[in-house]
């Protein structure tokens, strides 16, 4: 049965909720299974709290992929990790303190610079529209996985020593923290199924380019949870995991790009991207980039500068390239 647009854009605002709720219990779940394992706060972010919050984008972009929307799958990405480095911006600027950046384990620089790395390969690809293939597996997909699991290498062998955070007596059990994580990741499953495929009905029936309806509106949705969570380690006086969650889930996010072009049966993801993709990967390339040079530069996140990273010139690239990408439509 063809539904109306009104019906569409209800299943998409419902999907949202859902998607949003689902993703904040997973970071709870995952921070109760840390605070049961013993776990280092930068593992934390990266692994559980990063691959929960991350959940929507993996389900939304294979959707996207198998609905034959290659737009759409490669916005919602670039448009997360523009959001992600945005957002990450806003919190520290906000709730972080003067002292936030000199706080961070050297391990947050090399995890900076691989979502830098990871997210320029994806800019590349999208730019030279790269549909090389080698057995019906593309070689685009191929090194991004493996510049994935080399950071990830580097990065743990670079935090080996590094000390230990206090552990607290955790608030639930590690039965509730996989209990609820495995239900909350069931949930995402279907909504984030749900918020796809009406997203790509929108596009049609509004004639609105799917690419970006992925940029603003899916990749806005997908990335609540991790704002969410990330305010709430803030307050609770964990930037390590916070500040690991954003970076960490910007690269998991070009990762799960490469998976997307693998289970793409009819093509090459990267190719025949229109130009809106072009510029939200440049933005998100630029975006990426400041947040890693913040790190670098362990400094207090001023919130106006021309000279470098700022809370403004965050908010600014970002807005500015929501406008171009919208034109380039």
């Amino acid at each position: 049965m063809e539904l109306s647009l009104s019906a569409y854009i209800a299943i998409f605002l419902g999907s949202s909720v859902v998607v949003v709720f689902a993703a904040i219990a997973l970071g709870k779940a995952g921070d109760a299974i840390s605070s049961n394992t013993g776990m280092g706060h930068l593992w934390v972010g990266l692994i559980l709290i990063a691959g929960a919050t991350s959940l929507p984008e993996l389900v939304t972009t294979i959707t996207a992929v198998q609905l034959d929307n290659t737009d759409l799958a490669v916005s919602i990405i670039t448009g997360a990790n523009m959001l992600n480095a945005t957002k990450l911006a806003i919190i520290a600027g906000l709730l972080g303190g003067p002292f936030l950046y000199q706080r961070l384990s050297r391990g947050q620089e090399i995890l900076s610079i691989e979502a830098l790395v990871l997210t320029g390969l994806a800019a590349l690809f999208i730019t030279i529209g790269w549909g090389a293939a080698f057995f019906g597996v593309t070689l685009a997909a191929v090194l991004i996985l493996a510049a994935y699991l080399v950071g990830s290498r580097v990065l743990y062998t670079a935090s080996i020593g590094d000390s230990a955070p206090e552990v607290e007596e955790p608030d639930h059990s590690l039965r509730w923290g996989w209990t609820v994580y495995l239900l909350a990741a069931a949930a995402i499953m279907v909504s984030a199924t749900a918020l796809t495929i009406s997203a790509d009905e929108i596009a049609q029936e509004t004639g609105i380019a799917a690419s970006f309806i992925g940029v603003l509106a899916v990749a806005f949705v997908t990335t609540v949870p991790e704002l969410t969570v990330g305010i709430t380690l803030m307050r609770l006086g964990a930037p390590e995991m916070a500040v690991a969650e954003f970076h960490g889930s910007n690269a998991l996010n070009i990762a799960i790009l490469a998976i997307a072009d693998l289970t793409y049966l009819d093509g090459a993801l990267f190719e025949d991207l229109d130009n809106s993709n072009l510029l939200a990967g440049l933005f998100a390339v630029v975006l990426v980039g400041m947040s890693a040079l913040q790190i670098k530069l362990r400094r207090r996140l001023k919130h106006f500068s021309l000279t470098e990273p700022s809370t403004f010139g965050f908010i600014a690239l970002y807005v500015g390239g929501l406008f171009l990408v919208f034109q380039a439509t």
